[in-house]
């Protein structure tokens, strides 16, 4: 009963919105807000024409290319950093400073290294995703509990029966929670450095539509990118529902 009162309580928020979406673009001008309507419909010619499904994953290919290298750098050096005071010493101090700088005023410089090509917006990407890892990553190695490293250690667990069997259960929702975290953020990367110097993605079709004063399909790519990000959220949480079992229960 509680599950379906929850589902019919987000339906009616969406539908309240849309309604206040249409209003405002009935009284105002649709040149700049486009009803409803009219993106529905852009949508479905975007769609039927074939062109959304290679701008989407033009933009996908590079945006999860690059989250794989923020997860892999943000998750060697947060478990580094967690387990090794020396490391922590080290490197912990720089990462806090450069955690609140906007890495996207550093994409003229990673433009100038690596060209307006792909590789420009994978490593952009990589940097912006790598710090919400990265903590996540650290917190969860700080979490293994002292008894059972001290145990495994005092059996001489082998180190990959130490990974699989110690730290991964613990290690597993942080990391979860950090692609949870990561994903928008990737999502709004690879839209913005895609308006610039690019010919194809998402972001390209809503500066090129933009440009045209096109309206209605420019905020059409935008629900498109819009559903994206909702459709990775509830996948990250099937996968924490299914792989952290011991959390079944928890809700998010």
């Amino acid at each position: 009963m509680s599950w379906d009162r929850s589902y019919l309580t987000r339906l009616v928020g969406v539908l309240l919105f849309l309604a206040a979406w249409q209003g405002a673009a009935t009284l105002g001008n649709t040149r700049m807000l486009p009803g409803v309507s009219d993106v529905a419909r852009q949508l479905v010619d975007i769609v039927a024409t074939g062109e959304l499904m290679e701008h989407a994953l033009s933009t996908l290919s590079k945006g999860f290319a690059g989250l794989a290298l923020a997860m892999l750098g943000g998750a060697a050096v947060g478990i580094l950093c967690a387990r090794n005071r020396y490391a922590d010493a080290a490197l912990h101090p720089l990462i806090s400073v450069l955690y609140p700088v906007p890495k996207l005023a550093l994409y003229p410089v990673v433009v100038l290294i690596f060209g307006f090509g792909g590789a420009s917006k994978i490593v952009q990407v990589g940097l912006e995703c790598f710090f919400p890892i990265f903590v996540q990553m650290y917190a969860g190695a700080r979490a293994v509990p002292r008894n059972l490293l001290w145990l495994a250690e005092n059996n001489e667990v082998r180190p990959l029966r130490l990974v699989y069997e110690v730290l991964w259960p613990s290690l597993l929702p942080y990391l979860l929670t950090g692609l949870r975290v990561a994903t928008p953020i990737m999502l709004i990367v690879m839209c913005v450095t895609e308006f610039i110097g690019e010919s194809k993605g998402l972001g390209y079709l809503v500066s090129r539509y933009a440009s045209y004063f096109d309206t209605a399909s420019a905020f059409a790519v935008i629900v498109v990118l819009g559903l994206f990000g909702l459709l990775a959220d509830r996948l990250i949480v099937f996968l924490r529902a299914r792989l952290v079992f011991w959390e079944r229960g928890v809700s998010l």
